[in-house]
């Protein structure tokens, strides 16, 4: 076999070979985090307890095709979301840290 023909063959299995990595490795496991997110949002129930995006957790109040109520804070403050931005359920393993509030003084 001449040499250029080798080569040529060596090309070929390492981009086959780097496509497989890629696949393995970004492609397969991004489907996996997409599909649970979508189950996630797809199987909402009220009283659940859920975070936003934007790291908002709450507790599901009422649900409205694609928006979303939840009940945060001690004052069970209502905010209406999109359900595309929850993305998962609050299982207690992320511990959210309270912050301490701070008394914003106004000069009226």
């Amino acid at each position: 076999m001449p040499e250029q023909t080798q080569t040529t063959i060596m090309y070929a299995i390492l981009l086959v070979v780097l496509i497989a990595v890629l696949v393995v490795f970004f492609i397969i496991p991004d489907r996996k985090a997409k599909k649970e997110k979508e189950s996630v949002q797809r199987g909402l129930k009220v009283g659940e307890k859920v975070y936003t995006k934007a790291g908002i957790h709450g507790t599901v109040a009422a649900l409205d095709g694609d928006h979303v109520l939840l009940e945060v804070g001690k004052n069970r403050t209502q905010l209406e979301v999109a359900r595309w931005a929850i993305l998962s359920e609050d299982d207690g393993k992320a511990k959210s840290k309270r912050l301490r509030t701070i008394p914003i003084e106004h000069d009226d």
